[in-house]
Protein backbone atom coordinates (compact mmCIF):
# COMPACT_ATOMS: atom_id res chain seq x y z
CA UNK A 1 0.00 0.00 0.00
CA UNK A 2 1.38 3.27 -1.17
CA UNK A 3 0.56 5.38 2.02
CA UNK A 4 1.29 9.30 0.73
CA UNK A 5 -1.36 8.99 -1.59
CA UNK A 6 -3.76 8.64 0.77
CA UNK A 7 -2.69 11.42 2.89
CA UNK A 8 -3.92 14.90 1.67
CA UNK A 9 -1.69 17.14 -0.64
CA UNK A 10 -2.30 20.27 1.90
CA UNK A 11 -3.18 20.74 5.09
CA UNK A 12 -6.24 23.39 4.17
CA UNK A 13 -8.38 19.94 2.95
CA UNK A 14 -8.01 18.22 6.52
CA UNK A 15 -9.95 21.33 7.80
CA UNK A 16 -13.57 20.87 9.02
CA UNK A 17 -16.19 22.16 6.78
CA UNK A 18 -18.04 25.48 8.55
CA UNK A 19 -21.75 22.75 7.55
CA UNK A 20 -19.68 19.91 10.29
CA UNK A 21 -18.51 22.24 12.62
CA UNK A 22 -22.35 23.30 12.81
CA UNK A 23 -23.74 20.22 12.78
CA UNK A 24 -21.30 19.51 16.04
CA UNK A 25 -22.48 22.93 17.90
CA UNK A 26 -25.99 21.95 17.16
CA UNK A 27 -25.23 18.42 18.28
CA UNK A 28 -23.62 19.61 21.02
CA UNK A 29 -26.37 22.10 22.07
CA UNK A 30 -29.51 19.42 21.77
CA UNK A 31 -27.10 17.29 24.64
CA UNK A 32 -26.94 19.83 26.87
CA UNK A 33 -30.40 21.05 26.69
CA UNK A 34 -31.38 17.13 27.01
CA UNK A 35 -28.99 16.46 29.92
CA UNK A 36 -30.30 19.19 31.95
CA UNK A 37 -33.15 17.13 33.47
CA UNK A 38 -31.44 14.37 34.62
CA UNK A 39 -28.73 16.69 36.39
CA UNK A 40 -28.77 17.77 39.62
CA UNK A 41 -30.09 21.21 40.48
CA UNK A 42 -26.82 22.77 40.86
CA UNK A 43 -25.40 21.71 37.64
CA UNK A 44 -28.37 22.25 35.60
CA UNK A 45 -26.71 26.20 35.22
CA UNK A 46 -23.40 24.72 33.97
CA UNK A 47 -25.39 22.92 31.04
CA UNK A 48 -27.73 25.57 30.35
CA UNK A 49 -24.37 28.06 29.97
CA UNK A 50 -23.19 25.42 27.71
CA UNK A 51 -26.43 25.31 25.22
CA UNK A 52 -26.59 28.76 25.18
CA UNK A 53 -23.05 29.34 24.36
CA UNK A 54 -23.42 26.92 21.90
CA UNK A 55 -26.69 28.63 20.32
CA UNK A 56 -25.00 31.98 20.65
CA UNK A 57 -22.00 30.23 18.47
CA UNK A 58 -24.12 28.85 16.29
CA UNK A 59 -26.20 31.89 15.01
CA UNK A 60 -23.37 33.67 14.59
CA UNK A 61 -21.53 31.12 12.08
CA UNK A 62 -24.69 30.90 10.30
CA UNK A 63 -26.21 34.54 9.86
CA UNK A 64 -26.94 36.51 6.73
CA UNK A 65 -25.32 39.31 6.17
Amino acid sequence: MFIPAILPKQMQTMRPSKRKIVKTVYTTEKFANNVQKDLPKDMKGFAQTIAEACKKARNYMTKVN
